[in-house]
């Protein structure tokens, strides 16, 4: 979320999904590389979409990021292990989401600066 806020939609999509897929295959999780790399590309997709923006907008667009990434990752949880394991799952993607948001809104002014 936070490559996106501060670089784009573009660079987001990419740092997301091809980071969070290699993370995925250097951690042991391998067989979740090819769903990150989609979920977490559209989520930095729609995080960069926030560049530029102030706000509320910025703030609901950061918030539909983080819920398109726990929705993605809904759906092929209930798809490979059951809705029972989706369900479990959901209170730790729901932290990331919201760490995610929080850590974005308040770090790009910052880092804006910055760079």
């Amino acid at each position: 979320m936070l490559s996106g806020s501060l670089f784009g939609s573009i660079i987001g999509s990419i740092s997301g999904g091809v980071g969070s897929a290699l993370a995925d295959l250097l951690s042991g999780y391998g067989h979740w590389a090819p769903f990150t790399l989609v979920i977490k590309g559209i989520e930095g997709y729609i995080a960069g979409l926030s560049k530029d923006k102030r706000g509320p907008l910025r703030m609901i667009l950061l918030i539909l990021a983080g819920i398109e990434m726990m929705a993605g990752y809904f759906i092929v949880e209930t798809i490979l292990y059951g809705l029972g394991a989706a369900l479990a799952e959901l209170p730790g993607n729901s932290f990331q989401a919201a760490a995610g948001i929080l850590f974005s809104y308040i770090l790009t002014p910052v880092l804006k600066k910055v760079l």
